[in-house]
Formats: structure tokens, C-alpha cells, sequence
């Protein structure tokens, strides 16, 4: 059973409020004004699956546009692409080996990979681990030859442009192209392809493949069972149907020798991100030292080796974004105050704009909730 939201007005672009639903897993009367003001330049067809952390009290809402109408599902054990969230599942990997004391986060990346560098430093500095963590390698944003038109085109390329970037093409373009944009640790240039070369470090340094670790380290031991890379049946059969800018599903295929593993290609969904919320918030091993910093960007910023603080009036909370060809989704949570918010979503990146940001939705859904006045010391 499903609880409807009507909106007459709904294809007109006007909005109008939500009336109150009395529910547990549902809406208040300001986060459903936020959701409304957001959800109606979004296409038929789109889901939106929400967690609310405010202290000890935690709520999941599920919602989905039918024509002119919102109502409520429940779609909190579906999954959907998260895209960069996964760069911060990638960092803790990270984290992981360096709690145990099997890797320094400063060794140079040159002794790790297994071919020859082009260009391994700049002024005499090295690029190291926590340098491609922190987005402070000099690297660009993504390799200069993705778009290779050589590549065979289809599609779905449209919509997942790291499909056909193999570890082989990575590696090619590590040994006969690439060119630093700064002097490692100077600068940080927020890169996709840190994090993709990062999970593939990874796998060298662990001898175990990235879905594998994701799995040991975190999935397991968080109960998250709805997170993963590879498709099987089951996990297709809960996958939320991506959509492009018009609406219409967009084919989802499965991650085979992906470069940008690391970077984009974890799936999961509302349950499973907030148990991964709080063990970062309440965790004091691997996960914390995760949230440790290592460069301080601005008066504002602050990055380590899996987050970004953000830093403003007291707060110090971290996030984390993901936008795919079909998925958009966002992530906040703030340790000390024990609160947080999950955004997923099957909107495509492609309809990204100031009127339609998945990014912006769970910055207003975050920013009233309250603080903790009896945390645990």
C-alpha cells in the first residue's frame, strides 16, 4: 500500500504542499516543502530513498513520482548507483591497511605499480597514497585519452564513460601519457582518477580484488548485504531502474576490468549507507583514522584519507556525491553531533541543474537538523 501526495498541479511546475502523513518513515512538514520544491523537475518514474539520523532516533522515507502525484514506497533495502560516494569506501580500504600496519600512506605510488611511470613526481615530489586520497596528486581529473574515439561507441558509453577503460588502458596511459598538473601535496584537484588508480593500487597491495576487500573490511562486518560492484540476479532484481534527463531506463551493465572501480563503482542502498554512516560516526579504529586529516585545503576544507570536512559556524561535517549517467545521490553526516542524511536517486547527472540537484536536496534536508545537546563523552 502506498500513501499519495497528490499535486493537480504537478506537470505545470507549481508547487504544492504536501499534505501530512502520520507515519513513522515519512516526511515532516518541512522536509517534505524540501523534497516537493525539488521533486517536481524530476521525471516520472523517478525514486528517491531518504535516511534521517538525527542523535539516536533514524527514519528511512521512500518516495517516487507517478505521473502527478508523489507517493510512498518503501525502496530502503532497494540499491542504486551511489557513483563518488564510493571514493570514500575506497579511502577506508585505505585506512584499513595502514591501521593494521601494513602500508605507509606516504610511499610512493612509483613502488607499488608494476610498469614504469611517465612522470612519477614533480619538483622533486613524489606522488604517494595519501596524495591520491587527498586529491592532492597533481593528477587531472580523469585520464586525457577516455574518450578515445579508437574505442568502440555505444550508447550506454554515453551514460557510463569508464565502461571500456580497462586496467590496460590505465596503465598505458600511466606509462605514455600522463602529465602532472602540480607539484604533488601543493594543490588539490578533485580527480576521479586518484580514486580509480587508488582501487587499483589497492588490489596490489592487498592481493585480493576490490569487491572482495569491499566485502572483508566493511560490507561483512557492517551487515550491509545490499552493497556491491558485480551484478548477480538477485542483485539486479533490487536495483532501481536508472534513468536519463527524459525519464526513460538506461541499460545497467556490469563492471568487468573498470579502471575507475575505486572511484565510481559501488552500488548500495539507504539501509546499508546508514549503517556505513554510523560506524564512521561511532566508530574509533580504522574508520576514524579514515576522518583524520591530512590537508588542510582552506579556512573551510579539510581532507583526509577518505572524506572532505566541511568546516563553518562550528559545524565540521563531511560529505560525499555521487552522480552517474542514471543515479544521483548525496551523503552528510557530523560525527560529534550524531546526525546525518542519505540521498539516492535514479535522476540522471544529465538533468543536474540549479532547480534539480540530488546535491542540493540533501544539503537542505541536513542543514536544519538539530544538534545533540547529551552526546557520550
Amino acid at each position: 500500500m502506498v500513501s499519495i501526495l497528490s499535486c493537480s498541479n504537478f506537470h505545470s511546475g507549481e508547487l504544492v504542499k504536501l499534505p501530512k502523513v502520520n507515519t513513522q518513515n515519512s516526511l515532516d512538514s518541512v522536509q517534505a516543502e524540501i523534497v516537493y520544491k525539488y521533486a517536481q523537475h524530476f521525471p516520472n518514474g523517478t525514486q528517491l530513498s531518504f535516511y534521517i539520523l538525527t542523535h539516536q532516533k533514524e527514519k528511512y522515507i521512500g518516495v517516487e513520482r507517478r505521473n502527478d502525484s508523489l507517493v510512498y514506497i518503501d525502496n530502503s533495502d532497494n540499491t542504486f548507483e551511489i557513483g563518488s560516494i564510493t571514493k570514500p569506501f575506497t579511502g577506508i580500504l585505505l585506512s584499513k591497511l595502514v591501521y593494521d600496519g601494513k602500508v605507509n600512506p606516504t610511499e610512493p605510488i612509483k613502488n607499488i605499480l608494476h610498469i614504469p611511470l611517465k612522470q612519477s613526481s614533480l619538483n622533486g615530489v613524489e606522488i604517494t597514497l595519501v596524495h591520491l586520497a587527498n586529491h592532492t596528486s597533481g593528477l587531472p581529473f580523469e585520464p586525457s585519452d577516455v574518450n578515445d574515439v579508437k574505442v568502440p561507441y555505444t550508447l550506454h558509453n554515453r551514460y557510463d564513460p569508464y565502461q571500456n577503460y580497462t586496467i590496460e588502458r590505465l596503465y598505458d596511459y600511466l606509462s605514455n601519457k600522463m602529465i602532472l598538473q602540480s607539484t604533488p601535496g601543493e594543490k588539490r584537484k578533485y580527480s576521479n582518477l586518484n580514486f580509480g588508480l587508488l582501487g587499483h593500487i589497492l588490489t596490489l597491495l592487498s592481493e585480493k580484488s576490490y569487491e572482495r576487500q569491499l566485502f572483508e573490511v566493511i560490507c561483512n562486518p557492517l551487515g550491509m548485504n545490499n552493497t556491491y560492484i558485480t551484478f548477480n540476479y538477485e542483485r539486479k532484481h533490487f536495483l532501481v531502474q536508472g534513468r536519463d534527463e527524459f525519464g526513460k531506463p538506461i541499460p545497467n551493465g556490469n563492471i568487468i576490468n573498470n579502471a575507475f572501480i575505486g572511484a565510481t563503482g559501488i552500488k548500495s542502498s539507504a539501509k546499508d549507507l546508514a549503517k556505513f554512516i554510523k560506524a564512521n560516526i561511532f566508530d574509533t579504529t580504522y574508520f576514524y583514522l579514515a576522518q583524520k586529516t591530512t590537508k588542510v585545503t582552506d579556512e573551510h576544507f579539510t581532507g583526509s584519507l577518505a572524506w572532505e570536512t566541511y568546516n563553518e559556524k562550528g559545524k565540521h561535517h563531511v560529505g560525499a556525491f555521487g552522480a552517474t549517467g542514471g543515479y544521483t545521490s548525496g551523503l552528510i553526516f557530523e560525527r560529534n553531533e550524531r546526525v546525518g542524511v542519505v540521498v539516492l536517486s535514479n535522476v540522471s547527472a544529465y538533468l543536474a541543474s540549479k532547480d534539480s540537484n540530488i546535491e542540493s536536496l540533501c544539503k537542505d534536508l541536513y542543514g536544519p537538523l538539530p544538534y545533540d545537546t547529551e552526546k557520550s563523552k
